[in-house]
């Protein structure tokens, strides 16, 4: 089974392939710079290649290679990355040029057990770029595969299960040919992406139908078991647009939950339109010198926006302050304290997605001329 598999996903993935700006064809095969198959195999994990291509090529303009990653404030690469989500991955992949321009010469290593010691490399990661990278037989095993997997052999895999990928992996690792390991362990990725779908698979198109037992039984539906949801919790905040003489007050968020990025001024609970007094007490209680200070307050709207594991459900004020109140004066604090910015300053600051209109909005409108 071994050859007639692999040369008939090769032969397929040499006609099918998507052209993607981080594969480059070469004699006998497809090439990868090392450096590309970290940037796009982190941007791609739970993201959209549609999604990623464009970032990619932005990403790869400002930062080349490791050496140009590793020079840049985490802020900046954090800016390139704005609005692809995730972030830790943008803050785990430029530790992983810092560590590897300090420690390995800025070359990615070429051992897993080493790999897997590197910021941001998992097992997936760390096979991907020995075998994308490389071309070392070693297995990438996403839910891609074992989705494919779990068809090809009519196994009830569940999908995230840590023994399903451990299985998997010891059965891509059988099947690696001995030329153009890369190629065969991408095909399989490729496979997974745009013919073995999770729902409604062109089964009619697969290059390795033959060898598929769900198909040959009709029951590529009951394949693989889906992974239970757990409830989400629910945060609820208000954001406000603190105005202060033609500039915002927002802050960076410290470690967890998008660490790095900005944001304006958050509330640790929800004032919807009807609730400007419980805007407003809040507001007091977080920033109590501005207690009976004079402001204009605008309801803006409001959001929800869902992560992996928690869901935020917003408010969004505005807060016009009279001149001259001085919110936070320059006390000597650290960089994660509230600030304010003028719209010039606010458009160079990362923000998450879900802010980003509210942003924009607010600079646009302050770059307008009237007329």
């Amino acid at each position: 089974m071994k050859e007639a598999f692999s040369r008939a996903l090769l032969d397929w993935f040499d006609r099918e392939a998507r052209e993607l700006p981080w594969r480059l064809p070469g004699p006998g095969g497809l090439r990868r710079d090392p450096y590309q198959v970290v940037v796009s195999e982190i941007m791609l994990q739970q993201t959209q290649v549609s999604a990623v291509i464009p970032y990619f090529k932005r990403f790869m303009q400002a930062f080349p290679d490791f050496a140009a990653l590793a020079a840049a404030p985490e802020v900046e690469v954090l800016k390139y990355w704005e609005g692809l989500g995730y972030y830790r991955r943008a803050r785990m992949l430029h530790k992983l040029a810092l560590c590897l321009m300090e420690d390995y010469g800025g070359q990615l290593p070429r051992d897993r057990k080493v790999l897997l010691k590197l910021p941001g490399v998992g097992p997936y990661t760390a096979g991907a770029l020995l075998s994308f990278a490389f071309d070392l037989p070693e297995a990438a095993v996403d839910g891609n595969l074992v989705r494919v997997f779990a068809r090809l052999d009519a196994i009830a895999f569940v999908q995230g299960d840590v023994k399903a990928q451990r299985e998997v992996r010891e059965r891509v690792t059988g099947l690696i040919p001995d030329v153009r390991a890369g190629d065969f362990s991408e095909s399989l990725i490729e496979l997974g992406a745009t013919v073995c779908l999770p729902k409604n698979p062109l089964c009619g198109a697969c290059p390795v139908r033959d060898w598929c037992r769900a198909h040959t039984l009709s029951r590529t539906g009951d394949f693989p078991l889906p992974a239970k949801q757990a409830d989400r919790p629910v945060s609820r905040l208000t954001y406000l647009l603190l105005e202060e003489d033609g500039q915002i007050y927002c802050q960076r968020r410290p470690e967890g939950l998008l660490a790095g990025l900005y944001e304006f001024l958050a509330l640790p609970d929800k004032a919807g339109p009807r609730s400007k007094k419980k805007a407003l007490a809040l507001f007091e209680k977080e920033y109590p010198k501005l207690a009976g200070h004079d402001a204009d307050w605008t309801w803006l709207g409001e959001g929800r926006t869902v992560f992996s594991h928690r869901v935020w459900e917003f408010a969004v004020w505005s807060v016009k302050l009279k001149a001259g109140t001085l919110l936070l004066e320059d006390e000597g604090g650290d960089a994660n304290d509230p600030a304010a910015f003028s719209a010039g300053e606010l458009a160079g600051l990362p923000f998450p997605a879900f802010l980003i209109p509210w942003r924009d909005g607010w600079i646009q409108d302050r770059l307008t001329p009237d007329f």
